[in-house]
């Protein structure tokens, strides 16, 4: 592997099969935004992609947590003059028609689907209740109105993260002479890590969620991901015997050179019998009673060796087109984490080399290192839920009886009867009251509405938690008025429902 520059680039090069293939890197994702600024990453990447760009063969562009990429692939000359066409595009925004270039750009095509999905997914919900309102807890939510960014936020977000120096070119093969990278200049960007809500666990809490989510905070290593991946295992053998779930994700995300945050999310069923027979408080007793037996017992390694995926296993035949799409793209993967050790320091563990980590390893070892696990898990449930959780925390927000003062906002008459929750809207602060007279206030300085179709959510930034108040859609142009423009968030009109 080599490493050179271009106009102050670092390139690191790697001589593989295959038509050349390129990637250029910037230390700056998604935790790089701050709360109301959140898209403005994404802005940056598609402005890039709104300028004409020269076409290559293969191309793609993304935007991830901890960094944005551009890659290609294709005939040097092709390779070049798209890179080229990047670096020159980057050192020019904003464009002077910002208005042109955000118009047709939707904020909620940040996400996959919708921004519920995000609001209400319980892995946002750990991350947003571990690291507060910045950081990877911006993940849970909503992006701005782009067409509320002025072109002097562009400009500087760009002149911080969008340089040289924060900056890889990855190749496969010599980079072309013809390629200019001229960027801004500036450093290599470097962050603190530091946890909003930091409670020596184990803790559980509930909160509007979709599903049940477990996190531990890791020392970085592949043994680490492996007995994740074997909790993981363990616990969709545990649902599917409880016959409430039969899909559990392993989720993982790099935070520094010290500490990734790795953990497993219990997906609701969508249909048949197991979806009517979930039941979150057993889905979360199952994740902690299996964490505990693995902590306690630790792993054999022949039991790890089992978790190794063999490369030779064969792809899902519906999903053979999708793989093919992005074949030209497996080069390029294999630079990746040389890419992100020298953005970050560190990178994510996986398979792609020999497990020589393994050496040695025994059931001791695996002990060893899960020891802070249980220090450091916090799992989320819906609300409604009490799990019976041994040795764990209720970490809750808040609740008291106290109704502060305010506008009392109630249903609509056709739906109140019988259901005495309202939502009072005062000058500093925004409370709801359930049925049962439990009042939970979010400071105006820490609150965020987000509204999808006549769905209505209230987000209190500082706890990390959302709370559906869609009972009280009608009071929505009251709460905006309230609230600055980049605090209340709406899907697009023009988003078809899903």
């Amino acid at each position: 592997m080599q490493r050179t520059e271009i106009d102050g680039v670092l390139v690191i090069q790697s001589d593989l099969p295959g038509p050349l293939a390129a990637s250029l890197t910037f230390g700056c994702g998604a935790r790089d935004d701050e709360v109301d600024s959140i898209g403005l990453t994404h802005l940056v990447q598609h402005l890039v992609e709104w300028d004409e760009l020269h076409d290559t063969d293969e191309y793609t562009n993304d935007v991830w947590m901890i960094e944005t990429s551009f890659s290609a692939a294709g005939p040097p000359d092709q390779v070049a003059a798209r890179f080229t066409d990047i670096c020159s595009a980057v050192s020019n925004l904003p464009p002077e028609d910002l208005s042109d270039a955000v118009a047709d750009l939707d904020a909620d095509s940040l996400y996959v689907l919708n921004i519920d999905n995000g609001l209400l997914d319980p892995w946002g919900s750990l991350l947003a209740r571990r690291y507060g309102p910045r950081g990877h807890g911006l993940s849970r939510w909503p992006a701005v109105d782009y067409g509320l960014f002025t072109a002097d936020e562009i400009r500087r977000h760009v002149e911080r993260f969008f340089t040289s120096g924060n900056a890889v070119l990855s190749v496969t093969a010599e980079a072309p002479q013809a390629m200019r990278l001229r960027l801004p200049a500036g450093p290599r960007v470097t962050r603190g890590t530091s946890l909003a809500n930091h409670r020596s666990g184990p803790v559980w809490y509930a909160d509007e969620v979709r599903g049940v989510a477990l996190v531990v905070g890791v020392e970085p290593s592949v043994e680490a991901v492996l007995l994740m991946r074997a909790l993981r295992s363990l616990v969709v053998d545990a649902l599917d015997q409880a016959g409430i779930a039969e899909h559990a994700e392993f989720l993982f995300e790099v935070v520094d050179a010290t500490r990734h945050e790795l953990g497993i999310r219990v997906i609701v069923p969508e249909r048949g019998r197991k979806a009517k027979n979930f039941d979150a408080s057993v889905a979360a007793e199952l994740l902690w009673t299996e964490l505990r037996k693995l902590v306690s017992a630790g792993l054999d390694p022949a039991d790890i060796v089992g978790l190794v995926p063999s490369g030779d296993a064969p792809i899902p035949t519906d999903v053979v087109p999708v793989f093919e799409s992005v074949a030209w793209m497996a080069s390029i993967r294999k630079l990746e984490t040389a890419t992100h050790q020298e953005l970050f320091g560190t990178a994510e563990k996986d398979y792609s080399d020999p497990l020589t980590e393994l050496a040695g390893f025994s059931a001791a070892t695996a002990r060893d290192v899960m020891s802070d696990w249980l220090s450091s898990a916090m799992i989320v449930v819906p609300y409604g839920s009490r799990p019976n959780l041994p040795g764990v925390t209720d970490d809750s927000c808040p609740r008291t009886r106290f109704v502060p003062a305010g506008e009392v906002i109630r249903q609509p008459l056709l739906r109140r009867f019988g259901n005495k929750s309202s939502l009072v809207i005062g000058t500093d602060a925004i409370s709801t009251v359930d049925g049962d007279g439990n009042v939970h206030t979010v400071p105006l300085s820490q609150a965020l509405v987000a509204g999808r179709f006549g769905a209505l959510w209230l987000a209190h930034l500082g706890h990390g938690c959302v709370t559906n108040i869609s009972d009280f859609a009608h009071a929505a142009d009251e709460l905006r008025s309230l609230l600055p423009p980049r605090r209340f968030r709406q899907a697009p009109a023009s988003r078809l429902p899903w």
